[in-house]
């Protein structure tokens, strides 16, 4: 089922900006920040696990050293029933899966940034040297594909994080049109965005993320968690405000 939005003027005075809807054109590109900041769920008993210290010689612009939130009030009781799937980690930095390996989730990595081949690398974490993508080709997977692969299809799938740059757009534009309905029966969604500067030249760009990012809320998740990424806030003069060019978002499904 593909969800198309459409354009539409709209009067301010109807406009709510801690809820808009899909349909709408967002007023400025204000309303995106106060979407992805502006929680409405909320966790009784949250993990943080910290990312592995960034190396000196490594590229600052990589992404993988943030650290991972994760709610485990979402995860199921049994922990051997507990599935994740981590799209395009960077592969110096797998605390957070091999964490929630020792703990019992069964970790699937999917990223194509290895050289690899299909393993498992720790305590119940398996690596696929797979890249997600919009279509299926060569060593090309879709979330159905690769739900397929694991016969995941409509069974819960607990979290599901991305953080390599463009994975987080990868995976909205997969979940919404997936045939296993997996916008059901995916749980709990972690994207680390990587946003342009708020500059005139970026408008259009930013646009299309907020409008990836508003299908959440038509499928029925709400931000639970988001925190600006140390190192990429900036102030944005006519906006008045703090922005950042990254933030940690999660989003749960009741």
């Amino acid at each position: 089922m593909t969800t198309i939005m459409v354009y539409r003027h709209h009067d301010h005075h109807h406009h709510d900006h801690h809820h808009p809807r899909p349909g709408y054109l967002p007023s400025s590109v204000e309303d995106l920040y106060d979407f992805i900041t502006t929680p409405t769920a909320n966790c009784t008993h949250p993990l943080v696990v910290e990312g592995s210290e960034r190396r000196e010689t490594e590229d600052p612009e990589l992404s993988g050293h943030e650290g991972t939130y994760i709610c485990l009030d979402r995860l199921p009781s049994t922990p051997d029933s507990c599935r994740l799937y981590s799209f395009a980690v960077n592969r110096e930095d797998i605390r957070f899966e091999s964490t929630l390996g020792k703990r019992g989730c069964r970790v699937h990595i999917v990223t194509s940034q290895t050289e690899y081949s299909f393993a498992r690398i720790n305590t119940n974490v398996y690596l696929y040297p797979l890249e997600l993508a919009d279509s299926a080709g060569s060593g090309n997977y879709t979330l159905d594909n690769f739900m397929n692969l694991l016969s995941h299809m409509w069974r819960p799938i607990h979290y599901v994080k991305t953080t390599a740059n463009g994975s987080e757009w990868v995976l909205l534009r997969n979940l919404y049109k997936s045939d296993y309905e997996a916008y059901n029966t995916i749980k709990q969604i972690r994207l680390l965005l990587h946003l342009p500067f708020a500059t005139d030249t970026n408008v259009g760009l930013l646009t299309e993320h907020y409008r990836l990012l508003l299908g959440l809320e038509y499928y029925g998740y709400r931000l639970l968690y988001s925190r600006p990424i140390d190192g990429t806030i900036y102030t944005h003069f006519t906006l008045r405000r703090q922005l950042a060019t990254k933030y940690e978002t999660v989003w749960v499904r009741d």
